[in-house]
């Protein structure tokens, strides 16, 4: 972990996006590391902005290029950094791996401000090629992933192979945005303009995709299981050497986490359950007898006696294990009015959107981006009224080291290095929808 003076959000967009190329390509000889597992999920069509620099616009549906068939790079959080909402999960999806997908298309970036922008705008959908065109283009032979082998043929104009891009709509975070409208609905809040990606942002506990967290056989993934000491050395390797999730999340300081799946749950009461001081969540419980109750997370002191804390709403997959969410709904949603009918959330009436946390954030003007539409919302931790893209290096460097010195004042626990605590639970794999 880097003892830059960058800021943190803006730290991780350099760390996190050449990593695993880092991991495959740049260890010692004849060494394979753990992340390599990683690879063996396949390469997926792939893009690039035809034009150098961040787009000028939000949005990841921007004027592209195909690149070819690659593998995929590591995510970074979506979302506003400072959206008082965070959904957790254990890593990122790949719905490329469907068959009936494999018309999606990933962003292969050569800028690391490209890359931030692609993460700070994406919402509830990723991207695909309209299937006409993708089956012009030579898509429908008879591979299919994880052993695509053919490059699409896309014609070549002055040097480039522009392809058309849609939306595709992904069902998780579309159920996401079903939550902040109903959660508004039942608060009255009819001039909301609550979005997934502003308001509730989404990140993991590991950075690589893949189409399951996969630590035992399963006849629909032949051989793409991971070994223990693939699964021990990748935890290890991302979340406690590199803490690229502990780093975001204390950066964020979000209101409310929302902890998705069994699979999920594990690891993360096992990493926090020292900074819980209410509910007392245990390892072993399931996430029904989780949702029982309610759960607080204490980030920790600021040095005027600000606690700094979260509420923690445990919830059923959402698109793993449907039938259950359906069933368990809306006590998740009754959890996220009850934040806001206490104060912990709020609604701007200027802006539509949720207040952000306590803490400074530089992201989208330092990587220049675009500008930060909560600049004047944002408080930081230390005792500076304001810290923007142009404070001091000084200054944004203090703002860093007290979100580390909360993040460190409760180490995880020994216990969080364990299998059996990052190892699949099969009630969040109940379908395979994405």
């Amino acid at each position: 972990m880097s003892n830059s003076k960058l800021p943190t959000e803006v730290e991780l967009i350099y760390e996190v996006m050449p990593c695993i190329a880092m991991r495959t390509a740049q260890e010692p000889h004849a060494v394979q590391h753990p992340c390599t597992y990683f690879r063996k999920w396949g390469a997926y069509h792939s893009y690039d902005y035809d034009e150098k620099g961040p787009p000028h616009q939000p949005g990841i549906q921007q004027p592209s290029d195909y690149v070819g068939l690659a593998k995929l790079t590591p995510e970074v959080l979506s979302g506003c950094r400072k959206s008082p909402i965070f959904v957790v999960g254990i890593n990122p999806n790949l719905t490329g791996y469907v068959a009936s997908r494999k018309n999606s298309v990933y962003p292969l970036f050569d800028e690391y401000k490209q890359y931030a922008h692609y993460f700070r705008y994406r919402s509830t959908d990723k991207l695909q090629i309209p299937k006409d065109k993708f089956a012009a283009f030579g898509g429908t032979n008879d591979e299919v992933p994880p052993m695509l082998e053919t490059d699409l043929n896309v014609p070549e104009t002055d040097g480039r192979r522009e392809i058309p891009l849609e939306l595709q709509p992904v069902t998780y975070y579309h159920e996401l945005q079903k939550l902040l409208d109903d959660m508004a609905a039942a608060l009255g809040w009819n001039d909301h303009q609550l979005t997934v990606g502003e308001d509730i942002s989404y990140g993991n506990m590991v950075a690589c995709p893949s189409a399951r967290w996969l630590t035992s056989p399963d006849a629909k993934y032949p051989g793409l299981e991971m070994s223990s000491e693939e699964n021990a050395g990748i935890v290890n390797e991302c979340f406690h050497s590199r803490k690229y999730f502990l780093r975001q999340l204390f950066q964020s300081l979000p209101k409310i986490i929302m902890v998705v799946g069994a699979t999920t749950s594990k690891p993360f009461i096992s990493a926090l359950k020292g900074r819980f001081i209410e509910g007392n969540p245990k390892v072993s419980e399931g996430i029904d007898a989780l949702m029982s109750r309610k759960h607080v997370l204490k980030y920790g002191e600021l040095p005027d006696g600000t606690e700094l804390t979260a509420r923690v709403i445990f919830s059923r997959h959402i698109t793993g294990d449907p039938i259950h969410f359906k069933a368990t709904r809306a006590k998740v949603l009754a959890q996220l009015v009850e934040e806001a009918k206490a104060g912990t959330i709020t609604l701007n009436a200027n802006s539509g959107h949720l207040l952000r946390p306590k803490g400074a954030c530089v992201f989208c003007p330092m990587l220049e981006i675009g500008k930060c539409d909560y600049e004047n919302e944002l408080v930081p931790i230390t005792d500076h009224p304001v810290l923007t893209a142009d404070s001091s290096s000084v200054q944004l460097f203090e703002e860093k080291k007290a979100q580390l010195e909360l993040m460190n004042v409760e180490p995880p626990s020994d216990e969080s290095y364990g299998a059996e605590v990052w190892k699949e639970d099969l009630t969040d794999y109940q379908t395979d929808d994405i």
